[in-house]
């Protein structure tokens, strides 16, 4: 069967973390926590005809090399696979997220959200090669509960560039993927910058319809609420890094 990918006749693969991390927000007093974390995500599509599909994902996210909860995240949505390289999905995510850290962001503990997403996503060929780069942007309308409930709205934009290769007849790939996150609207708090993710990442695709992925992950993340530090307001920015293990089927 011949793809109908497009080509692209230069990499379109870019990261934004440069960019931010040396934004004018470098320049201002903030207060830095460095975490340990563990991420297990598992993502299922299950078909349920040529276009439509279901997405189930959970995500196991834990901080202090495992020890203790970060986050725990639920999503389901429908894609709508509108052709082979562009997709359309609406869903709904419950996330808790606990206190971890030096400067732990729930003033009653849990803090849990409510999330809807709308997303497209594109699929495109580099060049004459099989590696594939995938862009994704996501709108986000979040009911956050942290004593009080409000609605803040993300958009994020994602681009991931895979690389398939054999090992003794076995599929596998590289993968790196940037994320960024950007919030607008009221009550927007001080991060309009929300958080980078970068992620480097192995996988053995073991059938059609189930892979692996392991790998490392680095998070910047500026919390929602300032921290009064010697009287004056100050952001905080979590610096995380840690492990990937994930498991991905296509049902």
């Amino acid at each position: 069967m011949v793809s109908n990918f497009p080509k692209l006749k230069r990499p379109a693969f870019f990261f934004i973390t440069v960019l931010l991390s040396f934004s004018p927000l470098s320049a201002q007093i903030r207060l830095s926590d460095r975490n340990e974390i563990l991420w297990v995500p598992l993502t299922a599509s299950i078909k349920l005809n040529k276009q439509f599909a279901l997405h189930a994902e959970y995500q196991w996210r834990r901080a202090d090399f495992g020890k203790t909860w970060q986050q725990s995240l639920a999503r389901t949505g429908i894609t709508w696979n509108q052709s082979e390289n562009i997709a359309f999905q609406a869903g709904y995510g419950w996330i808790l997220t606990y206190n971890y850290g030096d400067y732990p962001m729930g003033k009653f503990g849990t803090i849990e959200e409510h999330r809807l997403h709308q997303q497209v996503q594109i699929k495109s060929k580099l060049n004459d090669t099989k590696n594939e780069l995938i862009t994704r942007i996501r709108l986000e309308q979040r009911w956050v509960d942290n004593g009080v409930r409000i609605l803040v709205n993300r958009i994020r934009l994602m681009q991931r560039l895979n690389i398939p290769f054999k090992i003794s007849g076995k599929d596998f790939y590289a993968s790196l993927m940037d994320e960024v996150f950007i919030g607008w609207g009221q009550p927007l708090g001080m991060n309009v910058f929300d958080q980078n993710r970068l992620y480097g990442l192995m996988g053995w695709k073991i059938s059609e319809k189930f892979s692996l992925e392991a790998g490392v992950l680095n998070q910047i993340l500026q919390q929602p609420g300032p921290v009064y530090f010697n009287r004056t307001p100050t952001p905080v920015f979590q610096y995380n890094t840690g492990l990937v293990l994930g498991l991905v089927m296509k049902l």
